[in-house]
């Protein structure tokens, strides 16, 4: 039996929930479990993994804050028994009716693009010298560029000049409050098509989604190679659902937005100046790049504050650690 089997099983016997600390004293008791005689705090380790579960979105656990602000956890069979404090997943993914943007998750997706080692900016559809109906699905809501580099400057040299397009990663992103429902799902999803075909790799990208829709979102992306990732108020928390599948860039497309948009022009001519810079240029060339690209809260209160301010729905326990 694993740690989170005996965890399940002991939570059978809480039908109104239980702290980490009762978890583990049940765990005891019944004998269903047997720690490692060296581990020195087996109570916290079934707290981590308590927590771990409810991060990950194990659908069999929830967990609620007691009258003493306490987690308390249990099983999503026993949902009904628990007040209205209860802080599931399936109540953090659901959006209220709130007066929040779509560009004010730009810099939570910049964010997580970042941590993934991918440079991203904003592109401003309305800065295009030719904005009307024939342009609008031509325009991605963000742009990326990953330089793939070796582990020192000789293999790293050598690299580009043998393999210089392997060595850069074009992105493009159409991004979404929400997908309620499959008409939804094909209009977002086809635009994203349209507005990525210029990139090796092209995502959708929703805060919210209904759930239902992910076999459907794994046809299209089996038949389309188009990626999707749920964003999250958190944005290191944010899950790659689907990998969108390598493409040649389209150079037609890329010169078209070049040239109606400036924004998208400057990007591309900061990652060719970075991609041609030798090993001694090549950090300042990407530092100018970076230095164009959307800036975005790193640290998790810092997040936090941004997601208060532009009324963007977090749940606490995105940014609460385990003890």
């Amino acid at each position: 039996m694993t740690i989170k089997e005996a965890i399940l099983l002991s939570l059978k016997e809480f039908p109104k929930g239980a702290i980490a600390r009762e978890v583990y004293q049940n765990i005891l008791d019944k004998g269903v479990f047997k720690f490692n005689s060296k581990a020195k705090t087996p109570d916290s380790t079934v707290s981590a993994c308590l927590g771990t579960m409810v991060k990950n979105g194990d659908t069999r656990i929830g967990r609620c804050q007691n009258e003493k602000n306490i987690y308390c956890y249990y099983l999503s069979e026993y949902s009904k028994n628990i007040g209205k404090t209860t802080t599931s997943r399936t109540q953090d993914n659901t959006i209220p009716n709130v007066p929040f943007h779509e560009r004010d998750l730009h810099p939570l997706l910049c964010c997580f693009l970042q941590h993934q080692g991918i440079m991203a900016k904003t592109i401003f559809h309305e800065r295009s010298k030719k904005d009307d109906e024939h342009q609008k699905w031509i325009h991605p809501d963000i742009i990326g560029a990953k330089f793939v580099e070796q582990t020192n400057p000789i293999s790293n040299s050598l690299f580009k000049a043998i393999s210089k397009k392997e060595s850069l990663r074009l992105y493009s992103y159409e991004l979404k409050r929400k997908i309620d429902n499959d008409y939804e799902l094909k209009k977002c999803f086809f635009q994203a098509v349209s507005n990525s075909s210029w990139a090796n790799n092209g995502y959708l990208v929703a805060f919210d989604i209904n759930e239902e829709l992910k076999d459907e979102l794994a046809r299209l992306n089996h038949s389309f190679g188009i990626g999707f990732i749920l964003l999250k108020a958190n944005p290191y928390e944010s899950q790659v659902w689907f990998e969108a599948k390598d493409r040649q860039i389209d150079f037609k497309t890329v010169s078209k937005l070049s040239e109606i948009n400036p924004p998208f022009k400057d990007f591309i001519k900061s990652v060719e100046a970075a991609l041609t810079a030798d090993e001694k240029h090549f950090t300042a060339s990407k530092a100018a790049l970076e230095n164009i690209c959307d800036k975005y809260p790193k640290l998790d209160g810092d997040i936090q504050k941004y997601c208060r301010d532009k009324h963007i729905p977090i749940s606490e326990e995105e940014f609460t650690e385990e003890i």
